[in-house]
């Protein structure tokens, strides 16, 4: 068989408010790094707001108000600080606020075009789940942007430039269009679907399933023909 040659390629969709967003991507990342062909990988960060026209609000009440009072929602945040230890992550939950997370996403995509994007998604998350800074500060989101190397211009033009929440939008609307409703959300060669904070394990089956089946079908079709112009040697 003649060597591979093809891509896979990740669309990645997820929010900086999302407790499980955070654990989804560094699962996802061991996984990646465990891949026999991860040079070959290309991986896409899409926008996804779970707090769309939210004011800002603590993370606490937010989880107060879902599972109906304290019991509920210290369940949970027991459960997510657990899965992230496990990960290296830090959840302080009790500084961590909830609200509309438009003017980064807005920065990320910003970011995007040169290339700084994957360095700013860590920071924002590790800023608005364990140092218990606002995101929703531009002033803090300037700094951090700043922080990975972003230009003063390019991040003014995030903020007031609307195309960029434009897509946010279309970001938003890709993930409806796939009859999903939620994050974090996995689509690798826009056919297979990975929901959830699967477990590291998992992303990498699912590469090694997608590839595999990849090899197979250029196995299928490299076989020589003959057409009307002569036959293949």
């Amino acid at each position: 068989m003649k060597s591979s040659s093809f891509e896979i390629t990740i669309d990645i969709w997820s929010d900086f408010v999302c407790p499980w967003c955070w654990i989804a991507k560094k699962r996802f990342e061991r996984g990646l790094e465990a891949f026999e062909h991860k040079a070959l990988v290309t991986v896409q960060h899409h926008s996804f707001r779970i707090g769309t026209g939210s004011e800002v609000i603590p993370f606490n009440d937010v989880l107060q108000k879902k599972f109906g009072g304290k019991i509920g929602a210290e369940q949970l945040m027991q459960q997510v600080k657990m899965a992230g230890e496990e990960e290296g992550l830090i959840y302080n939950f009790n500084t961590m606020l909830f609200g509309d997370t438009l003017d980064a996403h807005r920065l990320v995509i910003a970011a995007r075009e040169s290339r700084l994007d994957a360095k700013l998604i860590e920071r924002l998350f590790q800023v608005s789940i364990s140092e218990g800074k606002s995101i929703f500060d531009r002033n803090i989101l300037t700094d951090l942007a700043l922080e990975v190397g972003m230009e003063i211009n390019d991040i003014k033009d995030a903020f007031t430039n609307t195309t960029y929440s434009k897509l946010v939008t279309q970001d938003e609307n890709d993930v409806y269009t796939n009859k999903m409703n939620g994050v974090p959300l996995f689509i690798i060669n826009k056919k297979y679907v990975i929901s959830g904070a699967q477990q590291t394990e998992t992303f990498l089956r699912v590469l090694n399933q997608i590839w595999e089946e990849k090899e197979k079908e250029q196995y299928v079709n490299e076989g020589k023909i003959c057409g009307f112009d002569g036959c293949e040697i």
